[in-house]
């Protein structure tokens, strides 16, 4: 509250106008704040409730999301055995030592022979051994490595580390890796790529320069070809630039180790699969209680909650329910009912629309017939789908909860405003009873004064009548 004391204490009538015009500003502003305050709470225990509605609505949405996609229900497990290694090869019994696979969902369920004929190779060159400390003539290289190329300045008088430097300079960022080796003859300049396949392989001449720089070059001989790995998949030769294969089998991915043979099994995952429509079941019946919790109502203490009576709440959940219970209908028209799939609405004694899932009688399904699960809960027409268009309608930019909760947030300041308001009215309210009570006070002093002087006249006359 704003301090309306201006140091002014009445002189003339000795009243305090500072007390006063508080009192009587605090007496008119009670009323309004009284109804502001009231708004406001009321408003803030809306918002709270919603919040949270809304916020189980958000997570139903993202559950739904994720179950509507064709390969929501995909899950995949996969493992290797190794059948054979190249001539040569050792291996690690307790591991596959040829490959290690990776699968996505709704890769093809199945097994897989798969051979590794050979594993990518990045290109290196190393050069004949030059006495440490030996100095090269001003020239200019020209190394390239696949289509890129870039010339390497030599200065004059440059020891073979200065070389490797310049060419790191000007040709690392093209993937080139130049280093400096040492053995009993001397330095060796060693080129590598950071690339395997190929098309990452490294060529080095001299564009000008002399015999030493020539000689340079003409002593780097290759260590390690340039090569793509190349592997057989069920009689299919797969080429690649790297030693990981990807979607060769669509989902499916390779780390390639060594040359060998080895057998990919990939199986359905009941259990991964049946994360997705847990999800689904959990943000559904979060959503449920959410609206439950605040519209709930204590009987006991009386006491109602943010949303209790509200007639959005009761429609949303009204609509959840109605919708569910006819898409379990739709399910049990394609034979997936409750003995069938396990999914069903709570029964006795809590038969509160909420939904539970029997994970064993799911993973059966699943099993015996999962094409026929996954189209009936994914895709477009799937149970997600169409649940999801109701819930949108509630969620998301334009849904009823958002816009209800920007209504309120915009009552909120709304109330910010009329508070701001009221202070400007009660600044002028005390202003004009600070004007009327120093006029009051200056009218009692000019009143005090004329009495004060009435008493001398009179009391001067009767004196004078008793002398007489």
């Amino acid at each position: 509250m704003a301090d309306y004391s201006f140091g002014y204490g009445g002189i003339g009538s000795g009243l305090d106008i500072s007390g006063i015009v508080s009192q009587l500003v605090a007496a008119d502003r009670a009323p309004q704040n009284a109804r502001l305050n009231t708004l406001e709470s009321t408003t803030k225990f809306k918002l709270s409730g919603l919040g949270s509605v809304a916020s189980a609505f958000d997570a139903l949405k993202t559950a739904l999301d994720g179950l509507q996609k064709v390969d929501a229900l995909g899950a995949r497990t996969v493992g290797s055995t190794m059948l054979s290694l190249a001539s040569g090869s050792t291996a690690n019994a307790t591991s596959d030592a040829v490959l290690t696979p990776t699968v996505g969902r709704n890769t093809p369920v199945g097994s897989y022979q798969v051979e590794v004929l050979s594993l990518a190779t990045a290109h290196k060159l190393l050069g004949t051994g030059t006495e440490v400390g030996s100095k090269f003539s001003a020239g200019t290289l020209r190394v390239a490595i696949g289509e890129d190329s870039v010339d390497v300045a030599i200065k004059a008088d440059a020891t073979l580390a200065d070389i490797r430097s310049a060419i790191n300079d000007a040709a690392g960022k093209h993937g080139v890796q130049a280093a400096l080796l040492t053995s009993d003859a001397g330095h060796h300049l060693s080129l590598g790529s950071a690339k395997t396949g190929a098309a990452n392989g490294i060529t080095i001449e001299m564009v000008e320069g002399d015999s030493d720089l020539q000689s340079l070059v003409q002593g780097l001989a290759q260590q390690s070809p340039a090569a793509d790995a190349k592997v057989v998949i069920d009689g299919l030769l797969t080429t690649a630039a790297s030693n990981t294969i990807k979607d060769a089998v669509p989902g499916m991915t390779l780390v390639l180790k060594q040359a060998g043979t080895s057998r990919v099994d990939v199986s359905a995952d009941p259990a991964g699969s049946r994360a997705a429509v847990d999800g689904f079941v959990k943000a559904y019946n979060a959503a449920l209680k959410a609206i439950g919790t605040a519209t709930t109502y204590n009987a006991e203490t009386k006491t109602p909650s943010s949303l209790t009576g509200d007639a959005q709440m009761r429609g949303a959940a009204s609509q959840l329910r109605n919708v569910m219970n006819d898409l379990l209908g739709g399910l049990a028209a394609q034979g997936l009912d409750a003995k069938t799939l396990g999914l069903q609405t709570q029964g006795f004694p809590n038969p509160d629309g909420s939904l539970v899932l029997d994970s064993t009688k799911f993973n059966e399904a699943m099993a015996s017939n999962s094409a026929r699960v996954i189209a009936a809960f994914t895709g477009e027409t799937g149970l997600a789908a169409k649940l999801n268009d109701v819930v949108k309608r509630y969620v998301g930019t334009d849904g009823a909860l958002t816009l209800r909760t920007k209504g309120l947030n915009d009552q909120l300041k709304d109330v910010a405003k009329q508070r701001e308001a009221l202070d400007v009215r009660m600044d002028a309210a005390a202003k004009r009873y600070r004007t009327q009570f120093v006029a009051l006070d200056s009218l009692m002093a000019q009143m005090t004064s004329t009495s004060s002087a009435l008493a001398q006249q009179l009391s001067a006359l009767s004196a004078q009548t008793s002398n007489r």
